[in-house]
């Protein structure tokens, strides 16, 4: 027998009613089949046959133990920074012995693409994405960093950094710190995405944010 820890992507969903449940599915139903869902709320047998009938992984919330980690209770980058190496280094005077420890920190590279990111490519990566070209359909960006993306989404991108900034989302899915932000956010202008633990996902026009400052 062998056991080996693995990653898994969920989705955390609370059912109100039927009738916000099923057109809400229906429109994420792509980008939900590749997420395991944890489900609480008003579970009815309509709402189990759905996820059956469309092979979507699931398991109801109460017949379950398990700590979930959301925005508000994530450790912070300072915390999860990995450490290299740490040394004590001795300075000696004529008086008396002091010494200092020193702890090397690794930093964690940005990657660039400057082109696009083709469908069946994933780029997967613990640090800052920046993408000068579109995400096509089926292609997938998965970031613990922040991500920016200056061409058209049509597939995935995920990111679980501080912020994001998009210019324009087509067919694609936008996952921000686990909110998944609907199309109509997003009108071709850059827009910068941020997170307040209050009120979740918060999306503005980078430019009119300038144009205020000015006025002011």
């Amino acid at each position: 027998m062998k056991a080996k820890q693995k990653t898994l992507r969920v989705f955390d969903i609370q059912i109100k009613n039927e009738v916000d449940f099923f057109p809400y599915m229906d429109k994420n139903l792509i980008l939900l089949k590749e997420y395991f869902l944890i489900l609480s709320g008003n579970i009815t047998p309509k709402v189990t046959k759905y996820l059956d009938k469309n092979n979507l992984c699931f398991i109801i919330a109460d017949d379950c133990n398990l700590k979930l980690i959301t925005k508000s209770n994530k450790p912070t980058k300072n915390d999860t920074m990995p450490r290299v190496a740490s040394k004590k280094v001795e300075n000696v005077t004529n008086s008396s012995q002091s010494s200092a420890t020193i702890v090397e920190v690794k930093k964690i590279e940005t990657l660039v693409f400057e082109k696009t990111i083709r469908s069946g490519e994933e780029v997967i990566h613990d640090g800052d994405v920046t993408i000068f070209g579109r995400v096509n359909s089926a292609a997938k960006v998965i970031a613990e960093g922040n991500v920016e993306v200056y061409g058209t989404i049509d597939g995935l991108v995920q990111c679980d950094g501080d912020y994001m900034i998009v210019k324009d989302l087509g067919n694609g899915h936008i996952i921000f710190n686990g909110d998944i932000l609907e199309k109509e956010l997003f009108d071709g202008n850059l827009k910068k995405i941020t997170y307040s633990n209050n009120a979740g996902a918060f999306v503005k026009d980078i430019f009119e944010t300038k144009n205020n400052k000015k006025k002011n």
